[in-house]
Order: structure tokens, then C-alpha cells, then sequence
């Protein structure tokens, strides 16, 4: 009886243990996607670096030459990792990736955008930062204008140009007047959150923006075409 007993203590301290380990011995969590260029839009290779809450470096590794494939794994359920480019032919920026609080194996896709650090690189704002015919900013455009700021205090040496594009042809001197002043309302947030002054100029534009040609036909509402504001790399 008293072997019997025994027997069925280490039955379950051996189940106890296996649980444990099956719950826990996977409990990380990956990331892996692809890295592209924000121009092209073609796969790039680039170094990878990880860091933690504390900006602690954790990892560097490096995407494919071919298709662009990275993958990172290790990470800690329930945690944020900073992920950020580390070529310097490329813009250093910042991704932020939160891990699921998971007992779980976990697996994160996430593609990957770098702006090239070249002169005279053309980034657009791909949101619409002002109503039609209007100057000043729209409100809940500092959302997308922290990630362009963030990315210009990330690289310090680059110098940049915003050019503004209007929302028609119909008057050439209105159109200047008008663009020269969203694209000082864009470089006044900037330096008003931080950005040196010496590292942005402003220039308006007489016509619509030729890469981004006002639509043929009659806009949906509320769809209504707003021209372009675009950050120009002026020197780094």
C-alpha cells in the first residue's frame, strides 16, 4: 500500500511538473515580417536593433537581402520593445511593438518602413492636414506630425524643406500665399515641440502638386481634394 502510494506522488509531481513545463517553456513571443524602403517600396536589408522598456539593447539582427524577411524572437509576453534601423543610409526610426501577456507561444507580423537618408528624398505626409482653402492645422493632425518629429530628433544632422501643394490651379498667387503659410503652421508645431529652428525652411507652391493631380470628375462628399505637404531632405 505504502508503494502504491508512493507511485501515485511521483505520478503527480511528474504531471505537475510537465504542466509547467508545457505552460512555460514557450512563453515568448516572436516578431518577423518584411523591411521596405518608404520610397520604393522595395524589400531592403537592414540591421535590427531591440531594445527594451529601460533602453536596454537587447538584440541586432539583420533582414534578408531578398525579400526583405526579419524575425526576432525571445521577447516577453507582456512587455514594449523599440525596434529601430541602425544603417546609416537610412532615417533612424522608431517602432514600437507591445507583446501580448500570453502563457502562450506568440508569433507578431510587422512590415517595416525606412525612409532612405539621401538629399533631396521627398516624404510625403499622407494624411490630409488642413481643410480645403484653410491655413491652419486640423485638429488630431499632431498625431501624425509626433511620428515625423520623433523621426527627425532620432536623426539630429538632418536639415529639411516642407513644401505645401494647393488645392487647385485657379489663382497661382493666392495658391503661394496660402501654401507658404500651412507649410510655416507645420514648421511652427515642429519647433514648438522641440525641433531646431535651423533645421527647417519652408517653401509654398504656385500649382497643384504634379505627382498628386486634383481627380477628374466630381469628389465624393466629404472627399473633397486637399493638396499635399511634403518633407524634403535638405542635408544630413
Amino acid at each position: 500500500m505504502k508503494k502504491i502510494f508512493i507511485t501515485i506522488f511521483i505520478t503527480i509531481i511528474a504531471v505537475m511538473t510537465f504542466s509547467q513545463i508545457d505552460v512555460f517553456a514557450f512563453n515568448v513571443v516572436s516578431v518577423g515580417g518584411a523591411t521596405y524602403d518608404a520610397i520604393t517600396k522595395k524589400p531592403i536589408s537592414v540591421y535590427i536593433e531591440i531594445f527594451d522598456e529601460a533602453g536596454k539593447r537587447l538584440q541586432k539582427v539583420k533582414s534578408n537581402a531578398k525579400d526583405g524577411y526579419y524575425f526576432i524572437t525571445g521577447l516577453k509576453p507582456g512587455q514594449t520593445y523599440e525596434l529601430r534601423c541602425a544603417e546609416f543610409e537610412y532615417m533612424k526610426q522608431s517602432v514600437i511593438v507591445s507583446t501580448p501577456a500570453s502563457e502562450k507561444y506568440q508569433e507578431i507580423s510587422k512590415d517595416l518602413l525606412f525612409t532612405p537618408k539621401k538629399v533631396g528624398i521627398q516624404i510625403p505626409v499622407d494624411v490630409k492636414l488642413f481643410e480645403f482653402s484653410k491655413s491652419s492645422l486640423k485638429n488630431g493632425t499632431d498625431l501624425f506630425l509626433n511620428q515625423n518629429l520623433e523621426c527627425l530628433k532620432l536623426n539630429p544632422t538632418v536639415k529639411i524643406k516642407i513644401v505645401s501643394y494647393p488645392d487647385n490651379d485657379n489663382d497661382p498667387a493666392k495658391n503661394a500665399q496660402l501654401t507658404l503659410e500651412r507649410s510655416n503652421a507645420i514648421r511652427n508645431y515642429l519647433i514648438g515641440k522641440g525641433l531646431e529652428q535651423d533645421r527647417v525652411v519652408t517653401e509654398g507652391a504656385s500649382n497643384v502638386d504634379p505627382k498628386n493631380p486634383v481627380p477628374v470628375g466630381k469628389a465624393s462628399k466629404g472627399k473633397r481634394y486637399v493638396g499635399k505637404s511634403y518633407f524634403f531632405i535638405e542635408a544630413y
